[in-house]
């Protein structure tokens, strides 16, 4: 990339960098989109934890979506506007810190989001095909989201202390200048170059280092990835392997129930009528003796409505674990949608285009309305928060 370099202050190891950053429309472009995208995910995703905060029930599931909207609200109300502004600014800052911030919190919100898309796969997994481990409490499910966190962070410290407003000679030396700085250039005893523009530079690590960094840190989103999708795919598995089953099951429980009323009529038919063979009991008292029916046994019936009760309740959050996981499949796929293009960029492997690169951003919106669009109870705890609303009103 072609780069103009002005030299201000040679004797005090001041040069300013302009970057190519592409043209003003481009850039109108992504400021006006990541400020749409910032109010609706700051407004979305506060109703999401504001819901998810008021709820009794403590399930792992909600555990995983309370971080994943917090990492969501926090991307949309600080780090997209702080997005804006380096877009505004072309990435030209005065200090340091500034710069180091902005790519500490880029760069550590990106896999954090993909830890938590894997843990809820996990989640989902344990819960619909090994519901009886309970290996994932609601404990667990928050010491998983604070190790995520913490690894998220030391990702985003490393890359933010690749990046600064200062930069070596030499690395200043390898762009291609135009007159009259093209040749004869020397930075003699300059440690380093302030530039006043945040690009990456190697004062803290190698190249060699930084180059293997990036690599692993492409790495993250392909395994994370191909986890969750395997997770998902073991879960459709067994779902529909469990159907099957259970649809013979209740194939063969309807044969054997034919089988003996068929039988049960046949010996009605032999007889004739035998009400005094029922189960009778017969009492003295002052008027002579008194004979009677006794009842149903309650007992037997009470036991098979508690079986009943027991199997439909188990039934029940079966298949509210599987709506779960499906409402869930659909925020990884729009995650990876997402997430796929700006990848395959940094990698060079397609062409870089600013506004599809930053397009990304998207995943931390449309969250909120695939839960308002897929789960019934979150729709019903809006209806009630706006109900709340408008009767204080």
């Amino acid at each position: 990339m072609n780069k103009n370099v002005t030299m201000e202050n040679q004797s005090n190891c001041t040069a300013e960098i302009i970057p190519q950053t592409g043209s003003d429309f481009e850039n109108i472009g992504v400021m006006c989109m990541l400020s749409v995208f910032s109010v609706m995910g700051t407004f979305g995703n506060g109703l999401v934890i504001y819901v998810y905060s008021k709820k009794r029930d403590k399930l792992t599931s909600n555990v995983f979506i309370m971080g994943l909207a917090l990492t969501d609200f926090i991307t949309s109300l600080l780090i997209m506007p702080y997005t804006v502004v380096f877009t505004f600014l072309e990435e030209k800052v005065l200090f340091d810190i500034p710069c180091k911030i902005f790519y500490f919190l880029v760069t550590s919100n990106v896999p954090l989001s993909a830890f938590i898309m894997v843990a809820i796969a996990v989640d989902r997994y344990l819960c619909i095909c090994h519901p009886f481990l309970h290996l994932l409490t609601v404990p667990r499910a928050k010491i998983v989201l604070l190790i995520q966190l913490v690894f998220a962070g030391i990702l985003g410290l490393i890359t933010a202390l690749m990046h600064s407003v200062y930069a070596l000679p030499e690395e200043l030396l390898d762009l291609e200048l135009e007159i009259p700085y093209q040749k004869n250039i020397s930075f003699a005893g300059c440690e380093t170059v302030y530039t006043g523009t945040c690009k990456p530079t190697s004062r803290l690590f190698s190249v060699e280092f930084t180059l293997y960094y990036q690599k692993v840190y492409s790495s993250f989103f392909l395994i994370s990835l191909l986890l969750v999708f395997t997770l998902y795919i073991m879960i459709y598995k067994y779902v529909t392997s469990r159907r099957a089953k259970r649809q013979k099951q209740k194939n063969a429980k309807q044969f054997s129930t034919t089988m003996v009323q068929t039988e049960a009529s046949q010996i009605d038919n032999t007889k004739d009528s035998h009400d005094h063979l029922h189960p009778t009991k017969v009492e003295v008292n002052e008027n002579g003796v008194s004979t009677t029916l006794l009842p149903p046994d309650h007992q037997d019936e009470q036991m098979r409505q508690q079986r009943k009760s027991v199997r439909e309740k188990r039934d029940h959050n079966a298949l509210a674990n599987i709506k779960t996981a499906v409402m869930l499949f659909v925020v990884a796929v729009v995650f990876v949608i997402a997430y796929l293009p700006p990848w395959l960029m940094a990698l060079m492997v397609v062409q870089y285009i600013k506004f599809v690169f930053y397009s990304y951003f998207v995943y931390n919106v449309v969250n909120p309305f695939i839960y308002a669009f897929m789960n019934p109870t979150f729709r019903t705890d809006l209806k009630k928060v706006f109900g709340k609303c408008l009767t204080k009103k």
